[in-house]
């Protein structure tokens, strides 16, 4: 052959099979004009053609291999600049001067010459080779520790590209490293062993080096984090399955599959940079943007009794793919970050037209009042209604709500809750069957009954009204909750409601006496009921923050409280712990 089979196996896995197709296209439709040969043997040769491409244009490719390696090559072609490798118009070159007759014809003798003088030679080339290898050898005793230290220093580049499956939303993204010339990273946990153990490696003719995080470029060291979490994964999986005797391999070695939390980690190295993405609709280069896209839905009146509502964009141009943080719209050249308040309200909208396979949603003009309430609120910002007569606007939009909440406290001690919605001059219990028709802002009204839900109130159906059972949650409300609803809604309560305080025990009279050995002590200055007392301090021992009295109200369990403490170390003189309660008295004594 007139041209190395390394070489050219070489050129074909940098191209791609989609490459070679194409060059192997343009052979065959003879557009490749080679216009200057000079061939010394089928490792040191150059080449220049012009070759035409789909589109017309004509472009001119150099091609220079000396000692079996590619010392110089381009193309003027837009590929090549974003590929930064073989593409199919140098490939089409190479083909055609390695399969035309008419080159190697002529070209073939010269290689059968060249292989017998080198038979000649061979025997002065050992020797040489010998004195060469002594040299080197030498060279590395005598090299300074400065010189070993440049020796490691390389500029290594990582580039990645996305490989994306149109139809399943899945990504998966591949590896070419290199310096000036670019290979494609066949091996993931091969890689991840090479900068464990910190070896040399060679991918090809213009890449050898010692695999240490020094070798390369700054830019590149965020990726090669990411990628030797990545090829750990795929190594170890790989392993283990092999242990137990699974046939193959569990992920491919050659790519990464990009997960939720994978497509998180990479938006962050990658944002305000592009990637190369490849589909099966063709490649390009994308941009990570940190930014929502500008979406918007307009809606317009069809005819008098129907509207329509429709986005910017076509269903067909974008695709979402979900992160475990965020969601990404890929739509043009850009991949977008979007928030999570953006992925349930406008991203969720958008699926709606999407599973359905339209660009617009046609509904009845007695339908408005309902799209006022329930879906414009959420996307206000990014809704146009130009077409839309204001009075008609004005006729569905709600009006703002304002809520009032009654509270009080039922026989059982039980905080009860009733709700009334407000719409200017409508004020209505929303727990009642009959509400009245007028447009509603349904979404925050939802919202707002939520929020009870949240705290812990039940449905009190037969009184319509909302319920507050659990004596925590009661505590809870009283204590954290109730001023976040004061600032939220209007809230009334009543005088039973306002008496049952949370209180700090205390004593404002304390009488002590001894009476026939036995110490007594009046406790009639104390703010609740003797009787209440062993309970009280089984709690407080307890370390619990509160405990209720049996008319509602909450005593606080400070740990700090001087009455407790008092009553807390008078229990612990007592050998039996024994409290005595008699007519408010508290005799305390050993029995």
């Amino acid at each position: 052959m007139i041209i190395d089979p390394d070489l050219l196996e070489e050129l074909y896995k940098d191209a791609g099979e989609n490459r070679k197709q194409k060059a192997e296209e343009y052979v065959k439709s003879k557009k490749v004009n080679i216009t200057k040969v000079i061939y010394e043997n089928s490792c040191n040769f150059e080449l220049k053609s012009k070759v035409k491409g789909n589109s017309s244009s004509i472009y001119e490719v150099y091609i220079k291999v000396k000692d079996n390696e590619i010392e110089n090559i381009s193309c003027t072609c837009p590929d090549y600049e974003s590929h930064l490798g073989t593409c199919k118009h140098i490939l089409a070159t190479i083909m055609e001067f390695a399969r035309n007759p008419e080159y190697v014809r002529i070209f073939a003798g010269i290689e059968e010459k060249n292989k017998n003088a080198n038979l000649v030679n061979s025997k002065n080339k050992i020797q040489e080779q010998n004195h060469n290898f002594k040299q080197l050898i030498n060279v590395f005793l005598e090299e300074s520790e400065d010189n070993k230290q440049k020796n490691h220093l390389h500029n290594v580049k990582l580039i990645p590209i996305i490989i994306m499956d149109r139809f399943q939303s899945k990504l998966k993204m591949e590896i070419k490293i290199g310096e000036t010339q670019m290979y494609k990273l066949k091996s993931f946990p091969e890689f991840f062993e090479n900068m464990l153990n910190e070896s040399e490696h060679k991918y090809g003719n213009k890449l050898e080096f010692v695999h240490t995080r020094e070798a390369f470029e700054e830019a590149s060291k965020p990726l090669l984090d990411y990628i030797l979490k990545y090829a750990e994964i795929i190594k170890y999986a790989n392993e283990t399955a092999s242990h137990y005797g699974y046939y193959g391999r569990m992920l491919n070695e050659n790519s990464i599959s990009i997960s939720n939390t994978g497509l998180d980690d990479l938006f962050e190295i990658m944002k305000g940079k592009q990637i190369l993405v490849q589909s099966d609709m063709g490649e390009k280069q994308v941009t990570f943007v940190d930014d929502k896209p500008e979406i918007s839905f307009n809606i317009e009146e069809v005819d008098k009794d129907n509207y329509k509502i429709s986005p910017n964009i076509d269903i067909y141009e974008y695709k979402i793919f979900k992160g475990k943080k965020n969601s990404y719209i890929l739509y043009g050249n850009e991949l977008y970050r979007c928030s999570k308040d953006y992925e349930k309200t406008i991203i969720k909208l958008l699926e709606v037209f999407r599973t359905n396979f339209v660009n617009e949603i046609e509904f009845r003009k007695s339908d408005l009042s309902e799209l006022f309430s329930m879906v414009i609120p959420k996307i206000k910002n990014n809704i146009k209604m130009d077409k839309i007569q204001d009075e008609e606007i004005e006729k569905y939009m709600p009006k703002e709500l304002y809520t009032k909440v009654y509270l009080d406290y039922d026989k059982n001690n039980y905080i009860t809750a009733e709700v009334k919605f407000c719409y200017d001059d409508t004020e209505f219990n929303p727990l009642l069957a009959k509400n009245p028709d007028i447009a509603r802002d349904t979404l925050k009204e939802a919202e707002t009954l939520d929020k009870f839900r949240r705290t812990g109130f039940m449905l009190d159906v037969a009184n319509a009204r909302l319920i507050l059972v659990n004596e925590e949650k009661i505590y809870y409300f009283l204590t954290n909750e109730i001023e976040d609803y004061m600032r939220e809604f209007e809230v009334f309560a009543t005088e039973q409601f306002k008496s049952k305080e949370i209180r700090q025990p205390k004593i404002s009279n304390l009488g002590v006496r001894i009476e026939n050995n036995l110490l007594q002590i009046n406790l009639n200055g104390i703010d609740f009921e003797a009787s209440e007392i062993k309970k009280i301090m089984e709690k407080y021992k307890l370390k619990k923050k509160f405990h209720r009295l049996k008319d509602g109200s909450f005593i606080e369990l400070n740990e700090n409280n001087d009455t407790l403490q008092f009553l807390e170390n008078v229990s612990k003189r007592n050998e039996y712990n024994l409290w005595r309660i008699r007519s408010g008295n508290s005799k305390y004594s050993n029995v």
